[in-house]
């Protein structure tokens, strides 16, 4: 049984240390855009302004946007817009690339209405989007400072404890009296006393 319940335990440890290290590193690889950044994958949570400007989303869905390095005319690309001194995702097609020394400008049709728009290429996400409904809202609690405290701390320190118990326990019942331990070796040691046979 003792063992069963060290092997659960086991597992829920190392769930639970995966994830903090997932929730750790989405709060440390974040971009200048102020969203989560794994390379060529960016992590876009979608709020009640964003869910307008995008089609087929919903308020509380993830984003998940590559950029596939492969952009070419008549592509559609997500970039960052500024609407009121904040970030949003957009979505055009592309119908011009210029590129220079420094950077890359992309021409993008705005909502296929003829009307266009220069797009720094530091500004573009990724040309391919998945969606995950609802993971969003899962993100941005995790990442709160609520859920950081609760989600991340708490267990940690509750797997330290558990630990500092553990050995605590270990060195309670386990230890062995160092005196008792001499006694044992030095009667291993002596020589057995050979019984006289009776006459």
């Amino acid at each position: 049984m003792k063992k069963v319940i060290s092997w659960v335990l086991g597992i829920v440890e190392a769930i639970i240390i995966v994830y903090v290290i997932f929730l750790t590193s989405c709060l440390l690889f974040v971009n200048d855009f102020g969203n989560t950044q794994f390379g060529k994958y960016t992590l876009i949570e979608v709020n009640k302004g964003q869910a307008s400007l995008l089609e087929g989303v919903e308020e509380g869905d993830l984003l998940v946007i590559k950029d596939g390095n492969d952009i070419v005319k008549g592509n559609v690309i997500y970039y960052y817009s500024v609407i009121n001194e904040q970030y949003f995702v957009k979505k055009a097609m592309v119908t011009d690339i210029k590129e220079d020394n420094f950077d890359s400008i992309y021409t993008v049709d705005v909502a296929n209405k003829g009307e266009t728009n220069a797009i720094q290429g530091k500004k573009v996400i990724g040309n391919y989007i998945s969606i995950h409904r609802k993971l969003g809202k899962v993100l941005t609690a995790l990442e709160s400072k609520v859920g950081f405290l609760f989600l991340v701390l708490l267990p940690m320190l509750c797997i330290f404890i558990y630990h500092v118990y553990s050995f605590i326990i270990i060195l309670k019942f386990e230890k062995v009296d160092p005196e008792e331990e001499d006694i044992e070796i030095l009667e291993e040691t002596k020589p057995k006393k050979k019984r006289k046979k009776k006459k």
